[in-house]
């Protein structure tokens, strides 16, 4: 079930909502689905440090689909942008592993610059 040419379709695209109490900013996550049964998340924004608990919500909304998580911090002022490939081990914890925005653009299409979120400044880039 790719979209155009053979990427992923977006299946999902929630508004942005407020993160954990604890982190300030706002979160974004877009689910695309590559076939039944595969997917791929990218969760954005500059509240989007709680990976476990993300991870446990796309277990709840999809508990029969394998995902594949990345991360976006959108640039601004004090910051770099950045992606990261998320990986979960199987006692929960949570690996990140820096990405060039390049990259993750070239597996998921242009719609991933396209629908970056309105407070990032970094212009796509996103480098390790």
């Amino acid at each position: 079930m790719t979209g155009e040419g053979s990427f992923p379709e977006l299946i999902r695209d929630d508004d942005p909502w407020q993160g954990s109490l604890d982190v300030m900013g706002s979160v974004h996550i877009r689910v695309r689905q590559w076939e039944p049964g595969r997917l791929t998340a990218v969760i954005s924004g500059p509240g989007a440090w709680k990976y476990e608990e993300v991870f446990a919500w796309l277990r709840t909304e999809y508990p029969h689909d394998a995902v594949e998580l990345f991360h976006h911090h959108p640039g601004d002022w004090m910051d770099m942008a950045f992606y990261a490939a998320l990986t979960v081990a199987d006692e929960g914890s949570v690996t990140r592993t820096r990405i060039f925005g390049d990259t993750l653009a070239q597996r998921l299409g242009p719609s991933l610059y396209a629908m970056e979120d309105p407070e990032d400044e970094s212009g796509g880039y996103g480098g390790p």
